[in-house]
């Protein structure tokens, strides 16, 4: 996840400070022994230890659940929270209880804005960028339902004549869940516009299609 070199009198002393300084526990790295240092003689030719240490995914794990954990914990004590590392660039985070729906906010407002500083503290944490994404209870499951009907009412409008359909604002991955419903829809393309919190989906007729299905019926009609 995070490699870094650190120096110190001792490979000891380097392990030693290194665990203080980031409160990080022994399962949660492992490391290298790079040069392992010497005293010298009499102090002539002494030498610092070098180690290489890599922070593993348990590390942040455990630090994006206890923040979570004290985010939720003004809303409901009795919320749970828990983490995973679906991979080293993105971290699941799942939240149940009833006090959710304080958390999740109108139309998921509350649950982006958590979600989106969630992203900020780990990858304050890291040297790789990293994705968190926060599911609450089912919500994101419904969410993917209802847009799904959204993408089939706006496709049946654009199928009716209407040439250009704008769709509300959404969070990202709610975008992309538009774009990746659409792609069976031939006659149609879409993409985003606008700027966070207000970008949103556009979906158009695709022209080029209406042209080849016109010259297929032509070449059928002189049949």
């Amino acid at each position: 996840m995070k490699k870094m070199t650190i120096t110190g009198k001792s490979v000891e002393e380097v392990l030693a400070i290194f665990e203080e300084e980031m409160k990080i526990n022994k399962n949660e790295y492992e490391y290298l022994v790079i040069d392992k240092g010497s005293s010298g003689f009499f102090g002539f030719l002494a030498r610092d230890a070098v180690v290489e240490i890599t922070i593993k995914k348990e590390f942040y794990e455990r630090k994006l659940e206890e923040f979570l954990k004290n985010i939720v914990s003004y809303f409901d004590s009795d919320i749970k929270v828990s983490v995973f590392a679906k991979n080293p660039r993105l971290f699941i985070a799942k939240i149940d209880g009833e006090g959710i729906g304080k958390i999740i906010g109108k139309h998921g407002k509350g649950l982006g804005a958590l979600q989106h500083i969630a992203t900020i503290f780990l990858n304050r944490l890291s040297d790789i960028k990293i994705t968190v994404i926060i599911d609450a209870g089912d919500y994101r499951e419904k969410r993917k339902e209802l847009i799904k009907k959204i993408v089939e009412n706006a496709v049946e409008k654009i199928s009716a004549g209407v040439e250009r359909v704008e769709l509300d604002p959404m969070f990202s991955f709610e975008r992309r869940l538009v774009h990746e419903f659409l792609k069976k829809y031939p006659h149609v393309h879409s993409f985003s516009e606008g700027v966070e919190p207000y970008r949103y989906v556009v979906i158009e007729r695709r022209r080029n299609h209406d042209n080849i299905h016109a010259r297929k019926s032509r070449t059928y009609n002189n049949r």
